[in-house]
Formats: structure tokens, C-alpha cells, sequence
């Protein structure tokens, strides 16, 4: 059996605000500084230069959407791994090497994607 319907449109509402809330922050960032964006968002240049030229009814029209339009820029479990662990053990021996071995390894996969 299903959710009941408020509770599918509640989460569907939440969906749409969240996309809006990635492509404003998303557009602001990209005309802030394009280079650091990309890495930040994982985007490639013409997904970026399409962002960034979006006018406020489009990006009103595309978050309206049912669909999540971001997603997890890595599927990785040992990028997962990293981050958990480091979250989890801020204080212990390590930590600050297994963060930066999360950053080396989110850039690497952002390098190859490109």
C-alpha cells in the first residue's frame, strides 16, 4: 500500500524546493567564481554556462519539477567511507588525513569527468 496523498505531496513540494534552492545557489556560485563552482558542483562547463543563463521564471519552471534535479556526485563506497568516518571521529588520530583523502579522491573523480 501506498503513502497517503498529503503525504506524497508534502514530499513532493520538499522535492521542488530543493531544486529550486540548488539552482539559485548553484547560479550564484557559478557567477561568483565559474572555476571553484564547477569542482564545487560537479559540472561541466556547459551545464554551468546553461545555469548561469537561466532566467528566474526557468529556473521557477525547472525546480517545479517532480524529479530531484541534483543527485550524489559519487557513488564511490570508499569516498563514503571517508566522509562517515571523519564525521564520526573529528578528534581521533587520522581523521584530518581521511578527510583530506576524501577531498583527493571527490577531485580525482571530478579530473576524470571532465
Amino acid at each position: 500500500m501506498g503513502n497517503p496523498p498529503v503525504i506524497n505531496e508534502q514530499l513532493l513540494q520538499e522535492v521542488r524546493e530543493v531544486n529550486l534552492a540548488y539552482l539559485v545557489l548553484a547560479q550564484h556560485m557559478i557567477r561568483a567564481d565559474r572555476a571553484q563552482a564547477l569542482y564545487r558542483l560537479g559540472v561541466s562547463e556547459e551545464v554551468s554556462a546553461i545555469i548561469d543563463q537561466l532566467t528566474p521564471a526557468q529556473l521557477m519552471k525547472i525546480a517545479a519539477s517532480n524529479q530531484l534535479i541534483l543527485r550524489f556526485r559519487f557513488d564511490d563506497d570508499v569516498v563514503w567511507n571517508l566522509l562517515t568516518s571523519h564525521s564520526r571521529a573529528k578528534l581521533a588520530p587520522g581523521a584530518a588525513v581521511a578527510g583530506l583523502h576524501a577531498n583527493i579522491v571527490m577531485a580525482g573523480q571530478f579530473a576524470e569527468s571532465n
